[in-house]
């Protein structure tokens, strides 16, 4: 029998149990890493960059809302302390356009627009009312006329002070058919059998001669379309102002454009500042004052913020931003006429002006509207909603006989604005202010006995903003333009 001596030496002793297979030696060969120190990665830290580098892509991703938040949020705190009567939007807008961030007033206005662009084609019921004539009697007292077919009835107004002189009557004179003891005979020099005659007594109309109706572009027309209608109180018995209303285009044909026509010779125009356009000190307080409001007739929005006029402002003997050379100025002289033109040619400085407010250059000029004054342009002719070339707008302007011309509707372009302030009779005329909160023309109408009781009309039904915007005691945040019976005290 063999011993554990006599095993080789070799094999491994005998235990109890399952045997266990040897173990694998250890490498000790060369190192793998033999070439140059990252020439050979992982697919682990492969996967681990690339997140790194989403991670990175990701902050810089977050960072743009987070900046756009912090914008809206100082825009919004800096809108919300800004002095005014305007909305919390305007003010917003206004306030994103004069710090750098009018792209994003632009694309929230962008949305506004797509929900409130004008409808194509149609044909509305009839036209807007209008407030009729008021027959000014002796201080005290007033009577309504009829009004003009497709108005309304005016509601009670105030006589002015007796300073004004109410319309008179004439009584015109029989001619004789002999000769009185006072009337010397007038005989032929074949002497021919004596005859006497006695010219009539003839009165010239007080003011302009009424203008002509507007041409018409859309046919069948509505009853009464193009026709100037009389309204507000009548100066020495004629009416001052007339209103016309009209289609603009073939394309909103339900949309009604609006003109209101103003005799010089009849009415006192007046340029008040705004609080915050143009801001600064003036005599003259942002609303009407009370010594003007038994006076007052209407009133009407100016131009555009003086950051994008491209233009100044002058009145009570001072500027309030400087004059710019060759802008669109309407000119209110001390002698009462007022004058659209080109400042520095066709109009100027001198003594006898009173006001003067400019706004970019002229739309109409020796009766040809502007080249620039597209249907779509969205640029030139000042913001528009999102870029839309279709909102409301307004404009002024002067006729060849001396009478202001203001022109506004719901749906124009600076193309159809040109034109119907020229087919309204303008032979020069300049853009106001524009888009929905903005274009305002406002009818007022006094009680009876009581001339500090006024109550406003609006010139049509889509101006947003209140029928007794510019009254006091609210302080209107920029400059308009009053429209007041002779006699009106003249603030500055």
């Amino acid at each position: 029998m063999a011993t554990e001596l006599d095993r080789p030496a070799s094999l491994p002793a005998v235990t109890s149990g399952p045997m266990r297979p040897p173990r694998r030696p250890r490498y000790e060969g060369p190192s793998f890493q033999s070439g140059p120190r990252g020439a050979r990665r992982g697919r682990g830290s492969q996967n681990a960059a690339g997140r790194k580098g989403w991670r990175r892509r990701w902050r810089y991703l977050l960072v743009v809302p987070g900046l756009l938040g912090m914008l809206v949020g100082v825009s919004l705190v800096g809108a919300a302390v800004s002095p005014g009567n305007i909305s919390f939007e305007a003010k917003w807008a206004d306030w994103l356009r004069a710090n750098h961030a009018g792209w994003l007033a632009k694309q929230f206005e962008q949305m506004y627009y797509s929900l409130k662009a004008p409808p194509k084609g149609g044909r509305p019921k009839g036209l807007n009312k209008v407030p009729g004539t008021v027959a000014v009697g002796p201080a005290g007292t007033s009577s309504e006329s009829s009004a003009s077919p497709g108005s309304s009835a005016a509601g009670p107004t105030s006589s002015p002070p007796s300073s004004i002189a109410p319309g008179t009557k004439t009584t015109p004179v029989t001619p004789t058919s002999r000769p009185t003891a006072t009337t010397a005979p007038v005989t032929s020099t074949t002497l021919a059998p004596t005859t006497t005659t006695q010219a009539p007594t003839t009165t010239t109309r007080p003011g302009l001669a009424p203008p002509s109706p507007v041409p018409l572009v859309v046919q069948p027309a509505l009853p009464g379309e193009g026709k100037w209608q009389p309204t507000g109180p009548l100066v020495h018995g004629v009416p001052a102002m007339y209103v016309a209303q009209f289609r603009a285009d073939r394309i909103y044909t339900s949309e009604i454009t609006s003109a209101v026509w103003m005799d010089p010779k009849l009415l006192r125009f007046e340029l008040v500042p705004g609080q915050l356009e143009p801001g600064g000190k003036w005599a003259h307080p942002p609303y009407v004052t009370a010594a003007e409001l038994p006076y007052l007739v209407a009133a009407f929005n100016g131009g555009f913020l003086f950051s994008n006029a491209k233009g100044g402002i002058y009145m009570e003997g001072k500027v309030g931003v400087p004059l710019v050379k060759g802008a669109a100025s309407f000119v209110i002289y001390k002698d009462g006429q007022v004058n659209v033109g080109s400042w520095g040619t066709q109009v100027k400085m001198g003594p006898g002006v009173a006001a003067v407010l400019q706004n970019l250059v002229l739309l109409v000029n020796n009766g040809h509207i502007a080249p620039s004054a597209t249907y779509t342009d969205n640029a030139i002719w000042g913001y528009t909603l999102g870029g839309g070339a279709v909102v409301p707008r307004s404009g002024v302007g002067v006729t060849a006989d001396g009478a202001l011309v203001y022109v506004a509707g719901p749906a124009l372009t600076a193309k159809t604005l040109a034109e119907s302030l020229s087919r309204a009779g303008a032979v020069r005329a300049m853009t106001l202010d524009m888009n929905p909160y903005w274009v305002t023309f406002n009818f007022y109408s006094h009680v009876p006995g009581h001339p500090l009781e006024v109550t406003g009309s609006k010139l049509y039904p889509q101006m947003q903003r209140s029928a007794d915007r510019y009254l006091p005691p609210v302080l209107e945040a920029r400059d308009f333009f009053e429209v007041l019976l002779p006699g009106a005290p003249i603030s500055g």
